[in-house]
């Protein structure tokens, strides 16, 4: 009797599934981890957030629903960390998003040492955040700090003058943002370069052989063409910003300056994982608008072009 070979067909699709197991098998790892240290715990501190959790009382740990969440909405701390966090964040992308435009668009001509300045700019970005606060907290310092000198030797400031520039608990906020706008400019700059390295040159030649100027090319051109990388820019500065932490450690020491520092406090110091949970939760809430926003303005954007 003729023996009947395998269809090639057949072959092709045990070697493929082979190949999918196989694949399978070395991701398996991978996703361990992944479920244990990122999905596990936003899992666990999805269900603290609807219990009244304190590790130093772990004998009264009792389910309470949305307890935690409307206990919250009353706290005069949450709400307090809440409005210094909108500022913070307001003013800071606003001014990175204007120096980081100005900046980009500097970078973006031709001149001398052009490359020298675009890799020199990355280097307050590259700084740790903590880092970059403990260099502003010098600078702020009174008498010998940086700034003070500087205003001592421009004749600003009287000699006999030493303010104490963080020592004012509603202007400090404005200190921190300075700094902050300092470290993350250059992130912001770079991004708006990317997005204008990408309009193409015949938008410009178009636009002067109408007349326009450079401010005219500025608003007609540069602008609209550059607004998909301005959305990209600031969605990512708002999420970050929103959950700034490190440099207020440096700066105050008082929890309700944001509400991520407000919730470490909650979760580190005082071990009540049920609210701190609670607060996780809204915040993410509030980063998940923003990206929803993000993705509709980018959708809406991509339909006018």
């Amino acid at each position: 009797m003729a023996r009947i070979s395998p269809s090639p067909r057949l072959g092709l699709l045990n070697r493929k599934r082979k190949d999918t197991l196989f694949a399978i098998l070395l991701l398996l790892p991978t996703v361990y981890v992944l479920c244990k240290v990122f999905i596990y715990p936003i899992y666990q501190s999805a269900v603290w957030s609807l219990f009244k959790y304190n590790l130093t009382e772990p004998g009264d740990v009792r389910f309470i629903g949305w307890g935690n969440y409307l206990e919250l909405l009353k706290n005069h701390d949450f709400w307090v960390s809440i409005d210094r966090t909108f500022y913070f964040t307001i003013l800071s992308v606003a001014a990175e998003l204007v120096l980081g435009f100005f900046s980009a668009l500097l970078l973006n001509q031709s001149f001398k040492g052009r490359t020298f300045f675009r890799g020199s700019i990355i280097v307050p970005w590259a700084l740790l955040t903590l880092v970059n606060g403990l260099m502003w907290n010098w600078i702020y310092q009174p008498g010998n700090g940086a700034l003070s000198q500087l205003l001592h030797r421009a004749h600003l400031l009287a000699p006999d003058q030493n303010p104490v520039w963080l020592g004012n608990s509603d202007s400090i906020m404005n200190f921190v943002i300075l700094a902050d706008v300092w470290k993350t400019t250059p992130f912001m700059t770079l991004l708006l370069l990317a997005g204008m390295q990408h309009i193409p040159g015949s938008l410009y030649e178009a636009a002067a052989m109408d007349g326009a100027g450079f401010w005219k090319k500025l608003k007609h051109v540069t602008i609209p063409q550059l607004m998909p990388s301005v959305i990209v820019a600031v969605v990512l500065r708002l999420i970050n910003a929103i959950r700034v932490y490190d440099i207020l450690t440096v700066f105050t020491g008082d929890p309700t300056t944001s509400v991520s520092y407000l919730t470490f406090n909650n979760a580190f110091r005082y071990f009540y994982l049920g609210r701190s949970s609670a607060m996780a939760w809204l915040t993410t809430l509030f980063i998940i608008l923003l990206i929803v926003v993000y993705m509709i303005l980018l959708r809406r954007n991509s339909d006018t072009d």
